[in-house]
């Protein structure tokens, strides 16, 4: 039986109380589902129209590098020095109470449903490609409004679906992944005919 994301933070909750815990039991408790936490986190300072120059190209390797381990079914990787990294427990505490909060008003619309094809191979290949491809359009250092944001709306809707397991979320967040095809090529195509103009 697959747990919701609400039930996975009152298990770190538990685990945390007293003496706080490592990433790598966080990672460990998320199970499957650990990339998809780090894509979000990694994700979410970009959900902002301006640009981030000089972040969003490191953390745009580092989610694509997820969706890598999210496609071939790996545990994420990180350093040692990050996975032993000790957590206080009230900032864990104080986390997941935050989060906890922000799900109990989103659970109408963020929830455990038509989560059958999202066990398929052929789903987790296809997302974790779309994951590469958006955290590396993330990546280019763009200085253009929405060049960020895009991305960042996808990587962030795809990762709560795969943490709540809510196959309607993930079809949500490849509708946000057509706008984004659509977007970039237009400004490619704009790109060209600057380009051409002044050649």
């Amino acid at each position: 039986m697959s747990f919701s994301l609400k039930q996975t933070l009152v298990t770190i909750q538990h685990k945390a109380d007293p003496d706080g815990l490592y990433v790598e039991d966080i990672l460990a408790t998320c199970g499957a589902r650990s990339q998809a936490l780090l894509i979000l986190v990694f994700s979410l300072p970009f959900a902002q129209p301006v640009p981030l120059i000089g972040l969003s190209t490191p953390l745009g390797i580092i989610i694509a590098l997820f969706g890598i381990f999210l496609a071939l079914e790996k545990r994420v990787w990180l350093p040692q020095f990050l996975m032993r990294r000790h957590l206080n427990p009230k900032i864990v505490l104080s986390c997941c109470r935050v989060f906890i909060k922000v799900l109990n008003k989103t659970e109408k619309f963020v929830k455990p449903r038509m989560g059958v094809w999202l066990s398929l191979t052929s789903t987790r290949w296809v997302n974790g490609i779309l994951i590469v491809i958006f955290a590396s359009l993330l990546a280019l250092p763009l200085p253009i409004p929405l060049s960020n944001i895009i991305p960042a709306y996808f990587l962030i809707v795809n990762a709560l679906g795969w943490l709540e397991e809510d196959g309607v979320v993930i079809l949500v967040s490849y509708v946000i992944a057509l706008i984004g095809f659509v977007f970039f090529l237009a400004l490619g195509l704009g790109a060209k005919e600057i380009v051409q103009f002044f050649t």
